[in-house]
């Protein structure tokens, strides 16, 4: 069984000495580095799994953490450590989610069976996204206005409005930051 290394980003000592002593007890998982806050583990890579407290970071930064990481190494695992309250939004861009009240067996898991969804294809919500759904998305990701869609993509404003319901429906993401991060996650757009 290959070795998997993991990356915890977490500031509480507390929380990071507990998941170590988990981890590192597992013969095929190991704590490689621990970083405190984000500006720290910047440019840092060689994880397979990166375990992430959302809370330490911004908008802009969790963004940023997703596409460097991700595209430095597309099969990395980048789960979340729900520690307080996160919106179920921000939740959804990580590949599983890490509970402060997950037993050991849980946490371990989730560790082991987790796989990141750029590689899980058949799993990959973008997939669900008809051809006419990704371009209204891409277009709501420039910021232009569902008159401004409509007069792009030749359709009337009732069916763009349509489709934006659809592709909130299906990626269940209902803010424009949200549905933008969706897009460049999945490669949509361009950065």
């Amino acid at each position: 069984m290959k070795m998997r290394n993991i990356v915890l980003m977490e500031s509480s000592v507390i929380i990071t000495e507990g998941l170590q002593k988990i981890i590192n007890e597992t013969p095929e998982l190991k704590v490689q580095k621990v970083y405190r806050s984000y500006p720290q583990v910047v440019g840092r890579s060689g994880a397979d799994i990166l375990v992430v407290n959302p809370k330490l970071l911004r908008e802009e930064e969790l963004d940023k953490l997703f596409q460097d990481w991700k595209r430095e190494n597309d099969e990395l695992v980048i789960l979340a450590l729900h520690t307080d309250y996160t919106s179920a939004m921000v939740l959804k861009m990580f590949d599983n989610v890490i509970e402060r009240d997950d037993n050991v067996s849980a946490i371990l898991n989730k560790l082991r069976t987790t796989r990141s969804k750029n590689t899980d294809k058949g799993s990959s919500q973008s997939c669900e996204l008809s051809a006419r759904e990704k371009d209204v998305l891409r277009l709501v990701a420039k910021g232009l206005t569902n008159k401004e869609i409509a007069d792009e993509l030749n359709l009337s404003i009732h069916t763009v409005i349509t489709h934006r319901k659809n592709i909130t429906s299906k990626t269940n993401i209902k803010s424009i930051s949200g549905l933008t991060i969706y897009a460049m996650l999945n490669k949509l757009i361009q950065q």
